[in-house]
């Protein structure tokens, strides 16, 4: 049992080195915790103001040379502001539509340089990525991003202090992700986002997916969820102004 005990203690001491909190009980059973995310609440966003009837729309993965510009074309059909967040090693090929977001009044943010899953990686691979992306945003943009958003919602200690330390904020998003990435079908997402709306909604989306045609399953249901939400009053927001509603 002493020898049992012996080894969890060792193994949690390495898993907590690396970043990741880690705790067992007695009986072996993992009690893992997520206390450092206490200490990074200030910079941590989920939902904005739940007394105003305002939603950010934000969209991961991108830019994508074909689906972008049809959800910006869509946005400016309905005068609507989102915010997207890109991948760093995409935007150098996609300079045009960088510019053409920035341009219309959308806010850019930083998803790492290659999609990673920080919670596995080392302080200094997760300092790469983001600044070669902070990097690559300014390059095309001349501002660096104030916002990241983390892929697979993976979350470290290490993360949190390097994002801090960028003076740049966590966007996570709300109760709802319609998993659009995964292609669940239009009237899926559509009733998803209808019946789960809230006032303050951070909605996860993607400008890019890995089945290729004409026009992808998010976009249509764009077309349809847009319209339908203005005329319920809700007015949608970039993430920046999100943030701001919340101070009032």
């Amino acid at each position: 049992m002493k020898k049992l005990l012996y080894t969890l203690v060792i193994l949690s001491f390495i898993v907590g080195f690396c970043g990741v909190c880690v705790a067992y009980d007695e009986s072996g059973k993992d009690i893992s915790c997520d206390s450092y995310k206490n200490d990074y609440e200030d910079i941590i966003i989920k939902k904005g103001n739940e007394n105003e009837k305002v939603i950010a729309l934000t969209f991961d993965d991108g830019p994508d040379e074909v689906f972008t510009p049809q959800v910006l074309d869509i946005l400016k059909k309905y005068d609507v502001k989102a915010t997207f967040f890109l991948i760093g090693e995409k935007v150098p090929y996609n300079k045009k539509i960088v510019k053409r977001e920035k341009e219309e009044g959308h806010e850019i943010g930083n998803h790492t340089f290659t999609h990673i899953n920080a919670s596995k990686k080392t302080y200094e691979e997760i300092e790469e990525e983001i600044t070669k992306t902070q990097e690559a945003i300014k390059d095309v943009t001349g501002e660096y991003p104030t916002i990241f958003r983390p892929p697979y919602r993976a979350l470290s200690r290490d993360l949190c202090k390097i994002v801090k330390e960028k003076n740049m904020n966590i966007v996570l998003w709300s109760n709802i992700d319609v998993r659009d990435w995964s292609n669940p079908g239009v009237n899926n997402m559509v009733n998803t986002i209808e019946s789960k709306v809230e006032n303050g909604n951070i909605i996860i989306l993607h400008d890019y997916n890995t089945v290729r045609n004409n026009k992808s399953q998010t976009i249509q249901a764009l077309e349809i969820v847009i319209p339908k939400l203005k005329e319920q009053g809700y007015k949608f927001v970039t993430i920046s102004e999100l943030m701001e509603h919340l101070k009032k």
